[in-house]
């Protein structure tokens, strides 16, 4: 099959080096023998940071100048992008539909961030969606949805032959419930050590940490009615990881790159997955969980996960025997404690949630069932739970 493809290389904007989503979402098309062009989104990105028209358009321009071209060559079967608002315009795409060329976009964080595909999503033929809850959004707009859960790609994240001299870790960036969860934790005695952006942040600098919440702090003073409270949560949020750092500073760390990431995955006794986030990433809106990467890239280095519960993980996962699974910080500490005391159990979760992500949740096996179930392949995948 011949697929244009146009995918960022990094999922956080303060991982610029980062390859993982074209490990995971391109590396896998050419695994399966396709045909792949692909497209540069770099571009795109940069115009939707900048919120600048100019940018967007010829952005767009470009990406269709290269796709005329190459489907004037020979046609393709397939457009598959990640694209988010503001990074295209949605002329592009309705442009290749005409073309007769069926497209598809995949979004992720559309749980707490629909805003992002909103006004883009309608142009689309397909939605694949991460998080399950997030179909009835797209319906709501018009647009037509498809379940398309997260997994990994086994020939990049996969077992090392370490020793395991981290008790806990967790990777990942700084925001919602973490430092709350991490701090409980080393209050308990869990040795536990977390990598990513926003754990030190200013903190080094202490005069730059005290004029940031001194910041804060005027404004949720001066904050209007509507304002008040949005304010003084930022403000919590920030002496609460000014309280972590203050008493655990050896126990936090910036970001890993790839390869570390997944070194760390092997050294680690346990590994944890955080699931809560605030709507719009606003300490004063309400909690949402979704499921993440991490969720299928940790089992698959065959290491043993331990993360918060979201339902639709009970049906990606056999609950306490693949992954560990908690409901509260209560049961975060209790459940930690437990599995450290029983390396013969940690040993049954890490033999296990592998040889299901293995089985189930690799990209290349997503990829197989979404062919299928677009009518782009005569071969049906079971593996895979079906959107509802």
């Amino acid at each position: 099959m011949r697929i244009f493809a146009v995918l960022p290389r990094s999922p956080n904007a303060g991982l610029p080096d980062s390859l993982t989503w074209y490990r995971n979402l391109g590396e896998p098309l050419l695994d399966l023998g396709h045909d792949v062009v692909f497209a540069p989104l770099q571009s795109g990105i940069e115009a939707r940071r900048t919120n600048d028209a100019r940018k967007r358009h010829h952005f767009s321009e470009q990406l269709l100048a290269h796709f005329r071209k190459e489907h004037s060559q020979k046609h393709f079967d397939l457009f598959f992008g990640y694209f988010m608002d503001g990074m295209v315009e949605p002329a592009a795409i309705d442009e290749i539909r005409r073309s007769g060329v069926p497209c598809c976009n995949f979004s992720c964080n559309n749980i707490h961030q629909f805003s992002l595909t909103e006004k883009l999503a309608p142009h689309f033929d397909c939605n694949l969606h991460s998080e399950r809850a997030a179909r009835q959004k797209f319906l709501d707009i018009g647009a037509t949805p498809l379940w398309w859960p997260m997994a990994a790609n086994p020939r990049y994240f996969r077992p090392c032959e370490l020793s395991r001299t981290v008790p806990v870790s967790f990777l990942g960036a700084n925001y919602a419930l973490r430092s709350r969860y991490v701090l409980a934790l080393l209050h308990e005695g869990v040795d536990v050590h977390v990598y990513g952006p926003g754990w030190l942040g200013g903190a080094r600098n202490g005069l730059r940490s005290r004029l940031l919440r001194y910041l804060l702090l005027a404004r949720a003073l001066a904050a209007g009615k509507n304002d008040e409270y949005r304010a003084s949560a930022k403000l919590a949020e920030h002496d609460l990881r000014r309280l972590l750092f203050a008493r655990f500073p050896d126990h936090l760390q910036g970001p890993l790159n790839d390869d570390q990431a997944i070194r760390l995955y092997s050294r680690s006794e346990l590994v944890l997955g955080f699931v809560e986030v605030h709507e719009n990433h606003d300490p004063s809106l309400p909690l949402r969980r979704h499921i993440h990467l991490r969720e299928f890239e940790v089992p698959m280095c065959r290491a043993a996960y331990c993360t918060g519960y979201v339902e639709e993980l009970a049906e990606l996962y056999d609950l306490d025997k693949e992954v560990i699974i908690y409901r509260s910080e209560d049961e975060l500490v209790d459940r930690t404690k437990f599995y450290l005391s029983r390396p013969e159990l940690l040993e049954s979760v890490r033999a296990a949630g592998y040889r299901r992500a293995l089985a189930c949740h690799t990209y290349h096996k997503r990829y197989e069932d979404l062919f299928a179930r677009i009518g782009l392949s005569q071969e049906q995948r079971i593996c895979i739970p079906q959107s509802r």
